[in-house]
């Protein structure tokens, strides 16, 4: 069975099996805001710390910047597929646990078009909710002396998912230019629940709110690759994404002892704009480093109907590649060894508190034989919140594997 067969059949199970147990998040904090904002960086790239804006590889997509697109090799078909699973920690003052939780993170093709042209598509997750957590406390009772027992339940489920369709093309010998079309759409639950445990005086209370968001969305990349000698190359890029209205319905359930429904079709809600830049540079066509910035305008966004809910967030990203010699007889000389670490503010107000996630990530690049084809492991731990300050931190541990495809499948046959 060739290699083409077997890695087309790890695709289709894992397309097929993942999605039945991909859950999204199991992070408390993506109670707020719209869940959990993800990137599309993919595999290779968040081994090194999320990179993606000034990165451009034949051997993997980078959608992050659709200028990277026509890195491609001209005879070359490539299909990039990332699954993880994250084992989350909670402490808080009082309490800790620890869960697991699996997830289809992307698929994406990647195709040329001509010398000077080529074409991306691919899906992934653009927000992602999930939690549930329970609290009792006691609280008085008016006009009486006790206390009375009251349990509150959260949980959350949803997110929204992209689809999108990029083209770049090279339009001067060092400079290229991309754009991305993107169809966001998903629905975002949270429930509530009051309940008073060993109390029939009074009744319980549901609420179960609900937002669906669909959006057509677009972001443009420019990139500049400049060789330095024969092995070195310098790559500058840039991306902005314009911010647009994302279509809505939300409604609120409470029913306490008659239901009651609330449908509200008049908020707005946008996505905000963003500007990412980076810079990379291969040195001896071993080590690459890089480093990435982006700044997403969520304060000027409209949330809810209003602007300032939210909070502009900056990203930092620093990365690493390391091959020791690429084309070289010994199976670790084509081997890439990675390493990176990333910081982000969050976008969201906790009790009128801002918080940072932070991450450090590596991982190794091992190559199929004879093909071009590499299976990436990513490995990432970080961070986000405070028991000071939101009264609850996480810490998580991360782990992904991703397959990089890449098949020379517009080859023209001769017969003999």
């Amino acid at each position: 069975m060739s290699v083409k067969r077997i890695i087309l059949g790890f695709v289709s199970c894992l397309a097929l099996v993942v999605p039945i147990w991909a859950a999204g998040t199991i992070s408390p904090y993506s109670r707020y805001g719209y869940g959990e904002w993800q990137s599309l960086s993919f595999s290779a790239n968040q081994s090194m710390g999320g990179l993606g804006y000034g990165m451009r590889s034949n051997k993997s997509i980078n959608a992050m910047n659709p200028a990277s697109y026509t890195a491609i090799d001209s005879l070359t078909f490539m299909l990039d597929l990332g699954v993880s699973g994250i084992v989350d920690g909670f402490e808080s003052t009082s309490a800790s646990s620890t869960q697991f939780n699996g997830n289809l993170d992307y698929v994406a093709i990647q195709v040329p078009l001509a010398k000077f042209a080529a074409l991306s598509f691919g899906i992934s997750p653009l927000t992602t909710v999930g939690y549930g957590y329970s609290f009792i406390d006691k609280k008085p009772t008016y006009g009486y002396a006790d206390t009375i027992t009251v349990k509150q339940a959260f949980a959350g489920t949803g997110g929204m998912t992209q689809v999108y369709l990029g083209l770049s093309f090279d339009i001067l010998d060092r400079v290229a230019v991309g754009v991305n079309g993107h169809y966001v759409f998903g629905n975002i639950q949270h429930n509530r629940e009051i309940t008073f445990p060993n109390n029939q005086l009074y009744a319980p209370t549901i609420q179960k709110e609900a937002l669906y968001i669909s959006a057509w969305l677009c972001d443009v990349g420019i990139q500049y690759h400049q060789p330095i000698g024969e092995d070195d190359e310098l790559v500058i890029g840039a991306t902005y994404s314009l911010q647009l209205p994302m279509q809505n319905r939300y409604e609120i359930m409470t029913y306490t002892n008659e239901l009651e429904i609330i449908e509200d079709n008049t908020l707005a809600f946008d996505y905000p704009q963003m500007i990412g830049g980076g810079i990379s540079y291969l040195w001896n066509k071993r080590l690459l480093i890089g480093a990435d910035v982006s700044w997403q305008n969520f304060a000027d966004a409209n949330y809810y109907g209003k602007t300032n809910q939210l909070n502009d967030r900056f990203v930092y990203a620093l990365g690493a590649q390391y091959t020791h010699a690429l084309g070289g007889k010994r199976y670790i000389d084509n081997m890439d060894f990675r390493i990176g670490a990333n910081y982000a503010n969050s976008y969201i107000n906790i009790d009128n508190k801002s918080y940072d996630k932070w991450a450090i990530t590596w991982g190794v690049g091992f190559p199929l034989p004879n093909t071009l084809t590499k299976l990436n492991l990513h490995m990432e731990y970080g961070q986000q919140g405070s028991i000071q300050q939101q009264g609850l931190i996480e810490r998580y541990y991360k782990i992904g594997i991703g397959v990089s495809l890449n098949e020379r499948w517009f080859v023209k046959r001769k017969l003999r």
